[in-house]
């Protein structure tokens, strides 16, 4: 109509999409795609990695040094920086014992060099080399893809280089895209590496909202703080024999000053092979003891492992500790943190679909942390906050599952998840608020008791979805207290069995801040709440009586 009585007015409120930070997940590669630094892949399928992944590259030659030294050159320029360590797979050459995985030092543009057992004879066909971290990041999508597939995953790469290199570009790489991703899976080698732990303190404010999933080991857990809440650590099941005890005749340390090598003596041949963990007590200075990985060079009477600092010189010599038992160790398409990293990437938090504890949580294709012998080990790790792989025996179900599911902190992985949960929807929702307030003429949002109310009634939404969906323990208390009558009941107690969301009146706010108001500032909203937690243990209490009546 030309002249219409009533005229109406349409706005509409538009209502936020769920945030998806929690979501999204990255798998770090070192080298092992052919995309450039920086590139972020997005894996929906385990296929999906297969067209990324490097392949295998020419030898132009191997020769052999002598003192187990082989160097190699490659057939085109290998793109490492010189000076450099890399872990290689050197394959197809001839003879045989040219072939194997090796930490190798990076010579040249064209040439690297590593460390063979013994003299495997003249070359006769160089072979390839591959990426170590080609092998690794194909079992992450592995492990992970077998936990199910509606979960994606990304694999960020980072460029060729050792764990240093690594570290230094993700902190510029996390500085310059933050919130980009929720948690990192990182490659083993950057366990317990100096740049990589001094990087984590720099995520462990309550307020920081990214983690690193670390595979640690039975000799390097222990350089992990317990203010580390930004770290979750797992030992994988570790590979190692049966031997008797065996009594040292000589121990020193090599590589000079710093991080290096000991080499250590049997009286007779002590049966570790390189790849299995061994533990040497006794020695003095103590430096020389603990639990270790026997490095390439193990063979007959002497045991080679790697310790993070110079230990001394030997004044007392200590033995290789029995072992009565054998284990495995995982096969090499597993990696068995992805497992843990998909539940944890996998939780949709809804009415119907809450957010379970990571403790205890199923994992498929991973490997059990072997039990028998290692009780008094898996007690000291339990308490240390490292996780494992168990079994639900105890329960009799058989399948695997997440054993601890702490960060290093001491809390359950689902308390930090909480917090986070929180922080990004309160943040989300009341943003919504001003933004549809700002585009409401009829009803909006201004610096005014109403504006103050709508901002509580969304914290108060909030906080009771996280009620629905299985992170917030208390049922929702709304209070409008002044900032003194808030501490005061803070104090008293009044509200511990309420999530408490407060909202300081106008009236008391701009006396309690009065530049506030000019600068268009309101920080009157508050939420005490708790985290809802899982059982961790359960003492059951039995009476025994023999009075039938």
């Amino acid at each position: 109509m030309s002249n219409p009585i009533v005229a109406v007015n349409v706005n509409v409120l538009v209502a936020p999409a769920p945030p998806t930070l929690q979501k999204k997940g990255a798998l770090i590669s070192q080298g092992s795609t052919n995309t450039s630094p920086g590139t972020i892949s997005l894996l929906t399928q385990l296929s999906s990695l297969t067209p990324l992944l490097k392949g295998a590259l020419a030898l132009a030659s191997l020769s052999y040094l002598g003192g187990g030294n082989v160097q190699a050159t490659t057939a085109v320029p290998h793109g490492f920086a010189t000076g450099d360590t890399i872990e290689l797979t050197i394959a197809g050459a001839s003879p045989s014992g040219y072939n194997g995985t090796f930490l190798c030092s990076i010579t040249g543009a064209s040439t690297f060099v590593y460390v063979v057992p013994s003299a495997p004879g003249s070359n006769t066909t160089p072979g390839t080399y591959t990426e170590e971290d080609v092998a690794e990041l194909l079992a992450m999508a592995t492990t992970f893809f077998a936990q199910g597939s509606a979960q994606a995953v990304s694999v960020l790469e980072l460029g060729p280089g050792n764990a240093s290199d690594g570290v230094t570009f993700l902190t510029a790489w996390i500085t310059a895209n933050p919130n980009t991703f929720y948690s990192f899976l990182v490659p083993r080698y950057w366990d317990a590496n100096a740049s990589f732990l001094a990087m984590l303190g720099n995520f462990n404010a309550t307020t920081s909202k990214t983690y690193f999933f670390v595979t640690t080991t039975l000799a390097t857990y222990q350089n992990y703080l317990s203010t580390m809440k930004c770290c979750l650590l797992l030992i994988e099941a570790p590979a190692y024999g049966a031997w008797a005890a065996n009594a040292l005749t000589a121990i020193s340390f090599s590589a000079g000053s710093g991080a290096g090598n000991v080499n250590a003596t049997t009286t007779t041949a002590h049966g570790v092979l390189p790849g299995q963990y061994f533990t040497i007590s006794g020695c003095l200075p103590a430096g020389y003891n603990g639990t270790f990985l026997a490095l390439p060079g193990t063979t007959a009477e002497t045991l080679i492992y790697a310790v993070p600092s110079n230990p001394g010189a030997e004044s007392a010599l200590g033995t290789l500790v029995q072992s009565q038992y054998t284990s495995a160790g995982i096969p090499a398409t597993e990696f068995s943190l992805a497992a843990a990293f998909q539940v944890t990437l996998n939780y949709k938090p809804s009415s119907t679909n809450k957010v379970t504890q990571l403790n205890q949580a199923f994992l498929v294709g991973v490997t059990q942390f072997p039990l028998q012998g290692n009780q008094s080990l898996l007690t000291t790790l339990n308490t240390a906050n490292i996780s494992v792989v168990g079994t639900g025996a105890q329960g009799g179900i058989s399948n695997t599952l997440m054993q601890g599911g702490n960060t290093k902190d001491g809390n359950p992985f689902k308390y930090w998840y909480s917090v986070d949960y929180t922080q990004i929807n309160l943040a989300q929702s009341l943003t919504a608020v001003l933004i549809n307030g700002a585009n409401n003429p009829q009803n909006p949002i201004d610096y005014n008791q109403f504006g103050i109310n709508a901002l509580q009634r969304a914290a108060v939404s909030t906080m009771n979805n996280g009620i629905s969906v299985g992170l917030v323990l208390n049922p929702v208390k709304a209070t409008t207290l002044s900032s003194a009558d808030l501490q005061q009941t803070l104090d008293a107690g009044t509200y511990n069995a309420n999530t408490l969301v407060n909202a300081d009146p106008l009236a008391s706010y701009v006396i309690e801040n009065p530049n506030d108001y000019g600068n268009g500032v309101y920080n009157g909203i508050s939420v005490d709440y708790t985290p809802l937690r899982g059982f961790e243990s359960i003492q059951v209490n039995v009476t025994v009586s023999n009075f039938a009546g």
